[in-house]
């Protein structure tokens, strides 16, 4: 009893912040999105609105988007936080840092520099151009956000892998290489299943980060690719529909739950099979 008490006390902290700043905000915002923008009565238009192909199109490649984006950010991060994870002390500050540059410079400042480059005389299009490629200016493309998105979300990727194969003991994929395993199925057998919770988590995170961003689709994307964010600034301070900035804010939260609550499960079904 007493350590169910303790720990129950020891969460209540945590409970308190998040219901004042998660929770309470959310429930305003699922109020505001049942409301008659001329009336302020009570009506089910604004999610009526989002069945209409346009918002349903954005929400869908909302999250395609992050999708996509969460999965190379995968593929380019577990080289990178291996190598970190195994450095020596030196060289893992020095890496650290490296990686936590990114997350200094502001996401405006990055994505004004990945549209000077992508746009029709910036150097990644004259590249193209020299390649071959006609249409060769990438600005306005989904090519322009995903790399954008990528770039922004690879240090939370690389992190959160590298933490979690920092507990791996190293001496169990040496074990498996004495016995004449392939490093390829140390990596698949060894490796990889013992980092879930690091790909776990770095899912969670980037994915959520990708789905929410503004800036990046609004500087790269502009009304060609348009995303979720976009509509609801829209929304706000163009259409000044505060009600159906609300309801297209909730259907992408309710989506984004979705899909992160699934990935949790996923990953206990897993564990538990494994156990």
């Amino acid at each position: 009893m007493k350590g169910g008490r303790g720990s129950l006390l020891s969460v209540l902290p945590y409970a308190l912040i998040a219901g004042a700043l998660l929770v309470i905000p959310a429930l305003g915002v699922l109020q505001l999105s049942f409301q008659d923008p001329a009336t302020a009565g009570f009506t089910l238009a604004n999610y009526a609105r989002i069945l209409d192909s346009y918002y349903l199109s954005i929400i869908l490649r909302t999250v395609k988007l992050a999708l996509l984006a969460t999965m190379v950010e995968l593929a380019i991060a577990f080289p990178l936080a291996y190598v970190l994870a195994r450095a020596a002390p030196g060289p893992k500050r020095i890496l650290t840092l490296c990686v936590m540059i990114p997350l200094m410079t502001s996401v405006v400042v990055k994505s004004l520099g990945w549209y000077i480059l992508m746009t029709d005389d910036g150097l990644l299009s004259l590249v193209a151009q020299s390649l071959g490629v006609h249409d060769a200016s990438l600005s306005g493309s989904t090519f322009a956000v995903v790399v954008a998105l990528v770039e922004f979300g690879l240090p939370f990727m690389v992190l959160s892998l590298a933490t979690a194969i920092e507990k791996i003991p190293r001496n169990l994929e040496e074990a498996a290489l004495n016995l004449h395993a392939s490093p390829v199925f140390v990596f698949w057998h060894v490796v990889l299943p013992l980092s879930r919770s690091g790909i776990l988590s770095g899912f969670l995170l980037c994915f959520g980060v990708s789905a929410s961003a503004y800036v990046i689709p609004a500087m790269l994307g502009g009304t060609k690719v348009k995303m979720a964010a976009q509509v609801v600034y829209e929304d706000v301070l163009v259409a000044f529909n505060w009600p159906g900035a609300a309801a297209v804010s909730m259907v992408l939260l309710i989506a984004l739950s979705l899909i992160l609550y699934i990935s949790l499960l996923a990953g206990r079904t897993k564990n538990e099979a494994r156990s």
